[in-house]
Protein backbone atom coordinates (compact mmCIF):
# COMPACT_ATOMS: atom_id res chain seq x y z
CA UNK A 1 0.00 0.00 0.00
CA UNK A 2 1.25 3.47 -0.65
CA UNK A 3 2.03 5.55 2.18
CA UNK A 4 0.57 8.97 1.27
CA UNK A 5 2.22 10.23 4.26
CA UNK A 6 5.82 10.00 2.22
CA UNK A 7 8.07 12.37 0.40
CA UNK A 8 5.58 15.48 1.96
CA UNK A 9 5.91 18.50 4.17
CA UNK A 10 6.12 17.59 8.21
CA UNK A 11 4.04 20.00 8.41
CA UNK A 12 0.57 18.96 6.31
CA UNK A 13 1.65 15.51 8.19
CA UNK A 14 1.71 16.49 11.26
CA UNK A 15 -2.21 17.32 11.11
CA UNK A 16 -2.79 13.94 9.98
CA UNK A 17 -0.14 12.25 12.06
CA UNK A 18 -2.13 13.40 15.22
CA UNK A 19 -4.70 11.01 14.92
CA UNK A 20 -2.14 8.01 15.38
CA UNK A 21 0.85 7.36 17.73
CA UNK A 22 4.24 7.92 15.97
CA UNK A 23 7.85 8.77 16.44
CA UNK A 24 10.16 10.90 14.50
CA UNK A 25 13.49 10.70 13.58
CA UNK A 26 15.59 13.68 11.59
CA UNK A 27 18.72 13.08 9.36
CA UNK A 28 20.54 14.61 7.83
CA UNK A 29 23.05 14.18 5.05
CA UNK A 30 26.58 14.06 6.19
CA UNK A 31 27.81 15.99 2.96
CA UNK A 32 26.61 20.31 2.75
CA UNK A 33 27.28 20.42 -1.06
CA UNK A 34 23.60 21.32 -1.64
CA UNK A 35 21.64 24.06 1.00
CA UNK A 36 18.84 22.68 3.02
CA UNK A 37 15.90 24.73 4.24
CA UNK A 38 15.98 24.08 7.95
CA UNK A 39 12.68 25.69 8.75
CA UNK A 40 11.17 23.41 6.35
CA UNK A 41 11.15 19.64 7.05
CA UNK A 42 9.90 16.60 4.82
CA UNK A 43 9.00 13.15 5.29
CA UNK A 44 11.48 10.74 3.45
CA UNK A 45 10.59 7.31 5.29
CA UNK A 46 7.53 6.04 6.88
CA UNK A 47 7.73 2.76 8.54
CA UNK A 48 4.75 0.77 10.28
CA UNK A 49 6.63 -0.36 14.30
CA UNK A 50 4.56 -2.49 16.16
CA UNK A 51 1.09 -0.24 16.00
CA UNK A 52 2.83 3.21 15.47
CA UNK A 53 4.50 4.64 12.85
CA UNK A 54 8.18 5.56 12.79
CA UNK A 55 8.99 8.93 10.22
CA UNK A 56 12.19 10.06 9.30
CA UNK A 57 12.29 13.65 8.54
CA UNK A 58 15.27 15.66 6.82
CA UNK A 59 15.27 19.54 5.99
CA UNK A 60 13.96 20.12 2.47
CA UNK A 61 16.54 21.40 -0.23
CA UNK A 62 17.16 24.96 -0.71
CA UNK A 63 14.98 27.05 -3.25
CA UNK A 64 17.95 27.79 -5.81
CA UNK A 65 17.81 31.16 -7.93
CA UNK A 66 17.10 29.40 -11.35
CA UNK A 67 14.05 27.65 -9.93
CA UNK A 68 12.83 30.76 -7.89
CA UNK A 69 13.11 32.75 -11.45
CA UNK A 70 11.03 29.46 -12.65
CA UNK A 71 8.37 29.71 -10.13
CA UNK A 72 8.06 33.26 -10.76
CA UNK A 73 7.71 33.16 -14.50
CA UNK A 74 5.20 30.19 -14.04
CA UNK A 75 3.08 32.04 -11.34
CA UNK A 76 3.13 29.32 -8.89
CA UNK A 77 6.00 27.49 -6.89
CA UNK A 78 6.81 24.39 -7.98
CA UNK A 79 7.11 22.71 -4.48
CA UNK A 80 4.23 23.67 -1.69
CA UNK A 81 6.02 25.24 1.72
CA UNK A 82 3.95 25.65 4.51
CA UNK A 83 5.28 29.23 4.52
CA UNK A 84 3.82 29.77 0.51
Amino acid sequence: MTDLRLARPWNAVKLEADSIPYKTVETRSPRDFFAVDETSLYVIRVRENGGHSDLTLTPAPARSASVAAYEEELGEPLIHRPSD
